[in-house]
């Protein structure tokens, strides 16, 4: 049906792939919401005490709806959503949306960081140890891979904290004022993703390097790098994409733990903060935000795709 009004492949596979992600969204806020309020159903009486009384627990459910059946309170907040509005915290009594602002920003650029830094790290180490099959090189790529991968987050957090921010002074050991002091978490975070990305690049292209065509072009007298970059890489890159979308929830994970450690005001703190209060529209707010995140990443993955392998024949998925 869209081709009737769109010409363009890469377009409709775009526009299809958006449309499939609106049910996986529209499934997480209901299972969020439902999770929460099974989890905890008198939160009123865990957030103002065992000491509040009645009149005061009638008048905390009705300012907050809670005092609504389940299913008017989960028509309640997702019109809310489709305003912007993400719902008031129990904790707080402000605006969810207004108390996440700063923070979502700063998780943000973290992420960004990490995710450049594992990139860059993972894929060139990956390739490097793929062109040295079997030497020393190669096992040294390995093996730094085999290490990050098993290192403790907590535990490397915390010599990284010790040895750079402490001991040599290189970086302030907490806290968040500007990118600067994201640098010194983002490398905790991007150097264990890195030793995912750096197996699978290397794995993969010995796997396409061993490929007819690229025996095939080298005889033909191509230029080294442009058989690595143009042929090999372009190609290995495929599965590589595939893990690093479906890693950026597990980024978004990992860094609340790494923003403990080093103290930064972000997501992370803050859902932590509000689970153990037990702010549940806090929470399920949060959790839509990280699904929302992970159908990005894997959107983008997909459209990736389109232009890493030309091979991928978009025209094969007319179904809509």
């Amino acid at each position: 049906m869209l081709e009737k009004y769109i010409k363009s492949k890469r377009k409709r596979f775009i526009i299809k792939r958006i449309l499939k992600s609106i049910p996986v969204i529209l499934l997480a806020t209901f299972i969020a919401f439902a999770v929460m309020r099974v989890g905890d159903p008198d939160p009123a009486r865990r957030i103002l005490g065992l000491h509040a009384t009645e009149e005061m627990i009638e008048e905390f459910n009705a300012k907050h709806g809670l005092n609504k059946p389940l299913y008017r309170q989960y028509i309640d907040w997702m019109v809310g959503l489709f305003r912007g509005d993400l719902g008031t915290s129990l904790r707080y009594d402000e605006p969810i949306t207004e108390l996440i602002k700063p923070k979502v920003s700063i998780t943000f650029q973290l992420m960004a960081l990490a995710l450049s830094i594992s990139i860059v790290l993972g894929i060139g180490t990956g390739v490097i140890g793929a062109l040295n099959h079997n030497t020393w090189i190669d096992y040294l790529a390995s093996m730094q891979a085999l290490f990050w991968r098993s290192a403790p987050s907590f535990w490397v957090g915390t010599i990284f904290l010790l040895i750079f921010a402490f001991y040599l002074n290189l970086f302030p050991t907490g806290g968040y004022e500007n990118i600067y002091y994201l640098i010194l978490p983002a490398i905790v975070i991007g150097i264990r993703l890195q030793a995912i990305i750096a197996r699978l690049t290397r794995s993969s292209m010995l796997n396409v390097l061993d490929q007819d065509y690229i025996k095939t072009a080298q005889t033909k007298g191509l230029k080294k790098h442009i058989v690595i970059i143009k042929h090999a890489l372009r190609n290995a890159l495929i599965p590589v994409v595939t893990v690093i979308a479906m890693r950026l929830p597990w980024l978004f994970g990992y860094g609340m733990i790494t923003e403990q450690i080093f103290n930064i005001p972000g997501m992370g703190r803050f859902i932590l903060t509000a689970t153990l209060s037990r702010d549940f529209i806090a929470v399920q707010s949060s959790i839509l935000i990280m699904v929302i995140i992970a159908v990005i990443a894997n959107l983008g993955a997909d459209i990736a795709y389109t232009f890493i392998d030309p091979r991928i024949d978009l025209g094969s998925h007319e179904e809509v």
